[in-house]
This record gives C-alpha cells, sequence and structure tokens, in this order.
C-alpha cells in the first residue's frame, strides 16, 4: 500500500488557512506526523526552516498549498500509478464565498515543458514520488520554494510526468491565472543548458524566454501559388508577390531562399515580378499536375537547399520582425520538430492558435480576437501542442525527410498522413509561440 507524506509552505499562512488544510488530512486519515511545514525560524534557530512532519519512508510526497484541501483521487491515482511515474497533477475546484454562486473549475491540458516556463500552469498540487523530492533538492528545501521554481526543479528531472483528469484539491483562491517567477525560470534553464535572455511579463503575467540563436542557417522558403491577386489595405496586388517582399523588407534575418512552386495559371507578370524582388534567392518550379498541396510543397523542397525548410502559403505577411529568429531558436534542442507562429486573419482575428485532433487537426481559437487570452492565459505563452498549421510551419530539412512519404516522389502524405506517420518517428515537439497575419 502507498504512504504519503504532504508539504506546506506555512511561512506566510493564516491560521485559519492552516486548520482548513489541517481538517482536509484528517479527513484522510493523516495527522501531524505526515505533515511537513516550512515555518518562519525561531532566532534561536537562525531562521533555519523547522519541521514539524515527515516519513522518510512514504513513497510520495504530495505538495499542497495552505489553505487547500487534498482529494481522494489524488493519493488514489499515484497508488495506481504505474511504476515510471515520478510527478501527478490533475485539476482544481475553486470555491468561492458568495451563496450564488456555483464552484468553478481550473482544467488542466497535458505536460508541456515550455509553457511550464512560461507559467506556473500546473498548480501548486504535484504529487511526487519521494526518491525524486530527495534528489531535486530534498523535502525541507523544495517546501520552502516558490512552487513554480519547485516544478521546474521536480519536472526537469522527471521520468515520466502524468496529468490526471479528477480533481486534485479544492482552493478557496479565486485567482485562476497561473503564478511566474523570473529568476526561477532564469536557474531552471542554467540547469538545464538553454541560453536565452529572460522578461517578465506582468500584463499576463508570465515569464518570456527568448533562446538565441548560435548560428545563420539558410532557411528555405517552399511557397506554392496560382498567382492569384486579392486587395490588400485598399490595393489589389499578386499575393505572393505581397508574401515575398514583406518578408524581404520586414524581416531580420534574411539568410533566406525562396523555392516557388508556380501552377500553369500562374501570370506571367507575377513571375517576372517574383523574379525582379527576389533575384538570385528567388526560384520558380513550373507545377502542371492536378492540384495536391503535399505534393506542391515537396516539390519545393526537393529543389531547395536550406537546412530548414518553411513551408509558407502565399496569402501569408510577416508581422513580427525577429519571428524567424524566434522561430529557429528553437531548434538548438534537438527533440523539436516543427514551430510555428500563431496566425491571424486580415482583420486580426486568429486563424489558428495551434492543433488539437478532434479526431481531425482543429484550429484552436479560430476566429476569436486577436487579444483572446484564451484558458489561463493558453494564447500568450509558448508551449507545445499537438500540431501546427502547415501555413505557416518550420522545420528541418532532417525532420522533412523522416515524414516524407516514399509512395509518391516526389510527393509526400496530405498533411493529416504526415501528422500521423511522426507518431512512428523519435518523439519530437511541435512547439507554437505568440504572431503572423494570413
Amino acid at each position: 500500500m502507498s504512504s504519503f507524506v504532504f508539504a506546506t509552505d506555512a511561512r506566510t499562512a493564516s491560521p485559519s488557512a492552516m486548520a482548513a488544510t489541517a481538517d482536509s488530512l484528517r479527513g484522510l486519515g493523516f495527522g501531524r506526523r505526515h505533515w511537513h511545514l516550512a515555518l518562519n525560524g525561531s532566532p534561536a534557530s537562525f531562521g533555519r526552516r523547522i519541521v514539524l512532519g515527515d516519513d522518510p519512508a512514504a513513497e510520495w510526497v504530495v505538495f499542497v498549498a495552505a489553505g487547500d484541501r487534498i482529494t481522494r483521487d489524488a493519493l488514489h491515482f499515484a497508488a495506481e500509478a504505474a511504476p515510471d511515474v515520478d510527478v501527478l497533477y490533475g485539476d482544481t475546484r475553486h470555491d468561492v464565498k458568495r451563496d450564488d454562486r456555483l464552484p468553478s473549475y481550473q482544467r488542466r491540458p497535458s505536460f508541456s515543458p515550455e509553457r511550464l516556463r512560461s507559467h506556473n500552469y500546473i498548480g501548486e498540487t504535484l504529487v511526487v514520488r519521494r526518491q525524486l523530492v530527495n534528489e531535486a533538492g530534498g523535502l525541507a528545501a523544495l517546501t520552502a520554494t516558490d512552487a513554480h521554481d519547485r516544478n521546474l526543479r521536480l519536472c526537469e528531472q522527471a521520468n515520466r510526468i502524468e496529468r490526471v483528469a479528477e480533481i486534485f484539491n479544492v482552493t478557496p483562491s479565486a485567482n485562476f491565472l497561473p503564478a511566474a517567477n523570473r529568476e526561477a525560470v532564469i536557474q531552471h534553464l542554467a540547469r538545464v543548458g538553454i541560453a536565452a535572455d529572460v522578461e517578465f511579463d506582468a500584463e499576463t503575467p508570465c515569464v518570456r524566454v527568448r533562446r538565441r540563436l548560435s548560428r545563420q542557417p539558410l532557411v528555405s522558403v517552399i511557397i506554392p501559388t496560382r498567382g492569384s491577386s486579392a486587395e490588400i489595405r485598399g490595393t489589389t496586388v499578386p499575393l505572393v508577390v505581397n508574401t515575398v517582399q514583406t518578408m524581404l523588407e520586414k524581416s531580420t534575418y534574411q539568410q533566406l531562399e525562396f523555392i516557388i512552386i508556380a501552377d500553369t495559371p500562374t501570370p506571367l507578370e507575377v513571375r517576372d515580378a517574383l523574379s525582379r524582388i527576389g533575384g538570385d534567392r528567388l526560384m520558380i518550379v513550373d507545377y502542371d499536375q492536378a492540384f495536391n498541396f503535399a505534393v506542391k510543397n515537396n516539390i519545393g523542397v526537393a529543389h531547395s537547399s536550406g537546412e530548414f525548410v518553411l513551408l509558407l502559403n502565399d496569402d501569408t505577411e510577416i508581422i513580427t520582425a525577429d519571428a524567424l529568429e524566434t522561430m529557429l531558436a528553437f531548434f538548438e534542442d534537438s527533440t523539436v520538430g516543427i514551430v510555428g507562429p500563431i496566425l491571424h486573419f486580415e482583420d486580426g482575428t486568429i486563424q489558428s492558435a495551434g492543433h488539437i485532433f478532434s479526431p481531425d487537426p482543429t484550429d484552436m481559437y479560430r476566429l476569436q480576437p486577436a487579444d483572446t487570452r484564451g484558458a489561463h492565459n493558453y494564447v500568450r505563452v509558448q508551449r507545445e501542442a499537438s500540431s501546427v498549421i502547415a501555413a505557416c510551419l518550420l522545420t528541418s530539412r532532417k525532420v522533412f525527410e523522416e515524414v516524407r512519404s516514399p509512395r509518391n516522389i516526389p510527393g509526400a502524405p496530405a498533411p493529416r498522413d504526415t501528422h500521423q506517420r511522426r507518431r512512428a518517428l523519435p518523439p519530437r515537439a511541435a512547439r507554437l509561440l505568440p504572431a503572423a497575419r494570413r
């Protein structure tokens, strides 16, 4: 049978908050000897933490904030966890005191290391194997550590982190926004070897981690087109010309080549305009087959030479000057497979804030206003995603070749097939960051 010890930072807690948590533990059959507290030390203790309770033989440590109540589900799922699971977290119920309001729930998504660097979205209640607690700094030190700092330290060493879709804790707090600690993130990045500049965004709030790009690799921009024109800010222009021109004029990253896969109907004047603005960095490849978006992209990649490939629709326009540097820097991490920005329509509404599969790829927050925050600031932070929209998708040539279909060279699977094929390959993350305009 699994055994537990509970840990609470009580240094600034009120007596009523401590009483509420104590009542919760008693209701679960646990007493003071199972409850480890971090307290302000007396002068005689030279400010050191005071340990009131601990069970060194306990298999699990449950971190709980003062005032919160732990549910039986938190303990049950730990007891039933697979041997390789080190950390479990779940959802939170927010109780309110006004009788006319029902409780609210904070539903948390699957584990995202990138999002955890942005803010402590997994919450304060974690159920962690004691061995991992010992390895990550020890119970006394971690109990008295800021929750964002503690969770980063634990999760960076965990073998497997599991999110459980059940209520793990009940809190009287009405604050749904995850907390963020800039200094904790700086220390975390140093421990895991990520070179980055770090800023605190007080408005969101979150920590902005901007990785440093160590080199300037060539990026092949692959753009399929028919040479269609449309009105942009009151002027009718060829869309693909605007896409290339704005990339050349606005992007601060210029190690680029452009491969334009042009359908037969593409007007000569569009081809001439592309050649004029792109010069020797632009190649036009004729395409006279039936429409197939994936095949066109694969033909484009076959004619390219860049170490990285940016799949880009011909009706897109860059609005963030350093977007490419930001996206490229993620590939300093070899586990990253694809990176994409949040895309906006011309009217500012969101086209895609990443994909979920239900079961097909579905654009999150589609047609929502540009200032949409999403659940618990979901849209405002960098994070892993199930996938990103292929209208603007950056990947390495190596990863592209891994998922490329051998059925129809120079063809390739449709985007849906590509997503499915990724599952059989070495695990890689899809990273999403906030923005570009469609």
